[in-house]
């Protein structure tokens, strides 16, 4: 008996399940694309979370072929992976999660003129959390700031489609296969390939699920002036609290504002419910910045 007759005795039982380990191919569909594009899918690790202070101590990208109106991937096209020295030692934290160790970064740096050859090309660039590899790399790489972005992390409604975790190891397994993640490279091999499969529930590609997304726009609120005691239902509404954020209210600079970014189509109710809910019958004094595939994800998105 083989691997495959194997698996399929196995699943046909209904006691199992087998998932098989990711091994990147180099071609995803054969043939050309009717209208086709670049993409790059990115991941970057770093000495912590904060993307306006942290450094970045490894970037790993794919770039590949795909077909814009379909989703579908063609060829690989290129693949980077390169460490930097942050100067600085990593927390035991950092080398746990990452496997990246002082001696393996020292004195090395980013390949500039590979990476941006290849962000120059993208007509996308893609990241399973672009919040945080967006806003690292606009830092480091400028030219990710006059890029798209879409994010496979938030632009896809895991949820309707019955995948609860949003982690990438989690939705690879649901997906039907593993791989050995938190390195760079690594990681934005198996967020490409979980865009070449269908999404359990829907049937979509999640390639045209996740353009779709990105190319719808929406507005991100700001809830300027928001009365205390409205914290309750800002935050069960969705709100987010960004203690970060700096503003001018009423010529004073202020820190700290309730936030949201609503679908294009739910823009009218939104107000409706901020003057209602909200401000109760005052003039309303929340701002927003309208957002696309452009600006979302950016430092950019929380400038009001």
């Amino acid at each position: 008996m083989n691997d495959i007759e194997a698996i399929k005795h196995l699943e046909a039982s209904g006691q199992y399940r087998v998932i098989e380990r990711l091994n990147a191919p180099e071609v995803y569909n054969q043939g050309q694309p009717t209208t086709p594009r670049i993409g790059i899918v990115i991941d970057t690790e770093a000495t912590g979370l904060d993307t306006a202070n942290d450094a970045i101590i490894e970037v790993g990208f794919i770039a590949f072929e795909y077909d814009a109106h379909t989703g579908l991937i063609y060829r690989i096209l290129h693949s980077y992976g390169g460490f930097e020295d942050p100067l600085e030692p990593l927390q035991d934290i950092i080398i746990q999660i990452t496997g990246i160790t002082d001696e393996m970064i020292k004195g090395e740096e980013l390949d500039d003129d590979q990476i941006n050859l290849w962000l120059e090309k993208a007509d996308l660039i893609i990241a399973h959390n672009s919040a945080f590899d967006r806003q690292m790399l606009e830092r480091r790489l400028p030219l990710t700031a006059e890029a798209n972005w879409a994010c496979t992390f938030n632009d896809i409604d895991w949820m309707d489609e019955d995948i609860a975790s949003l982690k990438l190891d989690y939705i690879a397994y649901k997906l039907g296969y593993f791989f050995d993640g938190h390195r760079a490279v690594n990681d934005a091999q198996a967020t490409l390939h979980l865009l070449s499969k269908k999404l359990p529930a829907s049937g979509e590609l999640a390639m045209s699920a996740l353009l779709a997304g990105a190319r719808e726009k929406s507005r991100r609120f700001f809830a300027v002036g928001a009365p205390f005691d409205r914290k309750d239902d800002l935050k069960a509404r969705g709100y987010r609290w960004l203690a970060h954020v700096a503003y001018s209210d009423h010529g004073k600079q202020k820190k700290g504002v309730w936030s949201k970014s609503v679908s294009q189509s739910d823009i009218e109710t939104e107000e409706q419910w901020l003057a209602d809910v909200v401000y109760r019958g005052k003039t309303p004094t929340f701002t927003f910045n309208d957002i696309t595939a452009k600006d979302r994800y950016s430092v950019r998105e929380f400038n009001i």
